[in-house]
Parts: C-alpha cells; sequence; structure tokens
C-alpha cells in the first residue's frame, strides 16, 4: 500500500501521544489562566461550550453512575464501578483536548486503514477456521478408529459363551 506510512498510530502509540499533549496543553492552560483578562470573544464563547461539554459529560457520568449502582448491590462493585467511570470520563476529555486542534484524517487515509484491517482479520478468520476445521478432521479420523476398536472388542466379548446370555438379557 502507498499510504501505509500515513495509517493512524497503534492504541498504546496513541494513548501516550494523548498523554503527552493533555500535559502540553494543561500546561499551557496553566500558564494562560493569569491572562484571562485578555481573552477576546471568540475564546470566551469556545470556553463557554466547553463548559457545556463538560456540564452534560458530568451529567452522563451521574446518569451511567446511577444505572451502575441499580444494577450492583454490593458497594465494591458500586466503587469499582464509579473509578471506571471516573477513569474513562478523564480519558474522554483528554481526547477531547487533543483531538479538538487536529484535522479530520484524509478519506483515503481512512479507507486505506479501513481495507487494511478488514483484510487483516478476514486473513486471521481463516486461517483460525482452516485450524479448526483440521483438528475436527483429525479428531473425526480417531473418532472412526476408535469406533473400529468398540466393534471388535464387541465382537470378541460376544464370543465368550457365558458374556453372550447376560447381553441377551438386558
Amino acid at each position: 500500500m502507498a499510504n501505509a506510512a500515513a495509517l493512524p498510530p497503534l492504541p498504546s502509540v496513541r494513548a501516550k501521544e494523548l498523554e503527552s499533549r493533555a500535559s502540553i496543553l494543561a500546561q499551557r492552560h496553566a500558564s494562560t489562566e493569569d491572562d484571562e483578562k485578555n481573552m477576546d470573544a471568540n475564546d470566551l464563547s469556545a470556553n463557554c461550550e466547553q463548559t457545556e461539554v463538560n456540564e452534560r459529560q458530568k451529567k452522563t457520568v451521574n446518569e451511567k453512575d446511577n444505572q451502575c449502582h441499580g444494577e450492583s448491590s454490593t458497594l465494591a462493585a458500586d466503587q469499582q464501578c464509579r473509578e471506571r467511570l471516573e477513569q474513562i470520563e478523564i480519558l474522554h476529555q483528554k481526547e477531547q483536548k487533543v483531538f479538538v486542534q487536529l484535522p479530520p484524517l484524509d478519506p483515503t487515509v481512512t479507507c486505506d486503514a479501513i481495507h487494511q484491517y478488514l483484510s487483516s482479520t478476514s486473513q486471521f478468520l481463516n486461517s483460525y477456521i482452516a485450524d479448526a476445521n483440521a483438528s475436527l478432521e483429525g479428531t473425526s479420523h480417531k473418532l472412526s478408529i476408535l469406533e473400529k476398536q468398540m466393534s471388535l472388542l464387541e465382537s470378541k466379548l460376544a464370543s465368550i459363551p457365558g458374556l453372550a446370555l447376560e447381553n441377551d438379557e438386558e
């Protein structure tokens, strides 16, 4: 593929990049808090929109927390659920901070990434199915050998006169 170099990074690389960008943005934000008096109208409206988004996200977290609380009956499960929701919310906020500034991907890059994913997934599934079929054929062969051996054993046991009478009674 010609655009293979332009594919998105792996999730672990993406997570590290997100954390580094979020920390840089947090440092910038901390240094610009002193300059709030110099903000223009666009910055104020962007902050208002971000505040609204944060409030909506908090409401969503509270709703999910309430759902989680209703589903789980123990205190430990509730605490784990809350912690997980908080972690997800923090990650979501970090992603929002980083990706708001980035332009969207070129459609060809997106199509190449999807094509690569689909082809690698289908190759994996095909090889998995081939291995499963080979294993099933091997098991079937072993089972047919076992059936033949059982048939021979039954015929040998049937030839013993004392055992033949007991089998007939059943």
